[in-house]
């Protein structure tokens, strides 16, 4: 078979004969006579493509096809009409419709647009199928985790730099993972060579000499050098202007415009700042915290071989609502302590509000369920008794989109 159909027709006859003409073409054909039949079989993973009418008894084609939508933005749907109702296949083709063919439609006609299709949700399927495993493989995605916009442009940032060969500054506050970037970075990188991190405070023209021969072909990333004396300073500078022979990446706790106001020197400042990649704090990373204390949590399980512990949508709505001040390892702490079965670390003496509570509640458990479902919009909504608008409106009001949420294997 050279592709497969889902064919929604309410006339018997018709579908029978439609059903016929594609099976001599060597099309696969699944029939429904409703919606109703019809949308168990819409998913993100159809191979195939969706032959719809407009006029069905219930629920319409264009409700078919607003159901595609909202499971899969890219699955083509072609609506047949008759000639009354082309006004309708116009709207429908507005709407996101792949194309619309008039009844009756001649059998090659037929063929050839619905194999047309096909190719393009084959391309579509194999483009996906390809992302996933960059994806999989790529691990500013694996340690940066989320859907926040935050931790979005830090990833393309660092996948850009990966490619140019300049020096980067990471900036950003204590625990926010300025290490975890520059080794993201470093093996992002086509490299031969080691990543070898040093303290700007240890900084020394013999420490510097063995540092540049060890990092030969790989990375040396200097860290704090907001800590960096006068002197240590200069070394920096004159290390800056290197040979091409590894890639220097720096770290500071604060943006480079702020050391400059605060007496870095000037050419430093100017040698530095050529690419510089801000890491946001958690605070900035809301949507994402679910993610990152689920894995710390199943790291802190695997280390003491004890089950991966249950994180209910209440805990998550703790997790997403705290502001972690230190950031990363106090996170971390949370988790390994949640782990040991030991008390959680004391709450803050400023309590949230009920509509604050509320709120962090219904985020918590959009996040949990989204994760859960792979993003697939409207099995979430169906999960949690929600119309599509209503569960739309609520994504909306608290910055979620279902597409940060899917998984590979969806």
């Amino acid at each position: 078979m050279t592709g497969q159909i889902l064919l929604v027709e309410d006339d018997r006859a018709l579908r029978h004969s439609l059903a016929q003409t594609l099976d001599l073409a060597d099309i696969s054909v699944i029939q429904a006579g409703t919606y109703i039949e019809a949308k168990d079989h819409i998913t993100a993973d159809f191979e195939g493509v969706v032959l719809t009418d407009v006029r069905l008894p219930g629920k319409d084609g264009f409700d078919v096809l607003n159901l595609t939508k909202t499971r899969d933005t890219d699955l083509p749907v072609i609506v047949l009409t008759g000639e009354g109702d082309i006004p309708m296949a116009v709207q429908a083709m507005n709407d996101g419709a792949y194309d619309f063919l008039t009844k009756p439609c001649p059998p090659d006609t037929l063929v050839r647009v619905l194999k047309k299709a096909l190719e393009l949700r084959k391309l579509t399927l194999k483009t996906r199928n390809l992302e996933r495993q960059l994806e999989r493989g790529d691990i500013a995605a694996v340690n940066f985790p989320g859907p926040s916009p935050a931790v979005s442009t830090l990833r393309h940032a660092l996948r850009q730099a990966a490619g140019l060969k300049v020096g980067v500054h990471l900036s950003g506050p204590e625990g926010s993972g300025k290490r975890i970037a520059a080794h993201s970075l470093h093996e992002l990188t086509d490299n031969t060579g080691a990543f070898i991190p040093i303290s700007s405070s240890d900084i020394s023209p013999e420490v510097l000499l063995k540092a540049t021969g060890d990092a030969a072909g790989g990375t040396l990333c200097l860290r704090w050098i907001d800590n960096a004396s006068a002197v240590q300073q200069a070394q920096i500078l004159a290390l800056s202007d290197h040979p091409a022979g590894f890639r220097l990446v720096t770290t500071s706790n604060a943006p480079l415009s702020e050391h400059l106001a605060q007496g870095m020197q000037q050419e430093l400042y100017y040698a530095l700042s050529v690419m510089e990649i801000p890491v946001p704090a958690l605070t900035d990373r809301r949507e994402d915290l679910s993610l990152i204390y689920e894995a710390f949590a199943r790291q802190a399980a695997r280390a003491i071989n004890r089950p991966m512990p249950v994180i209910s949508p209440a805990l998550r709505a703790e997790v997403s609502a705290r502001d972690w001040q230190a950031n990363l390892p106090e996170l971390r702490n949370f988790a390994q302590r949640l782990a040991l079965g030991l008390e959680s670390p004391q709450q803050p003496d400023e309590k949230p509000g009920l509509s604050e509570q509320v709120e962090a509640f219904e985020r918590g458990v959009l996040v949990e369920t989204l994760g859960r479902t792979g993003g697939r919009a409207a099995v979430a909504a169906n999960e949690l008794g929600l119309p599509r608008k209503t569960f739309y409106d609520k994504l909306k009001r608290h910055g979620l989109k279902p597409e940060d949420f899917r998984r590979p294997s969806d």
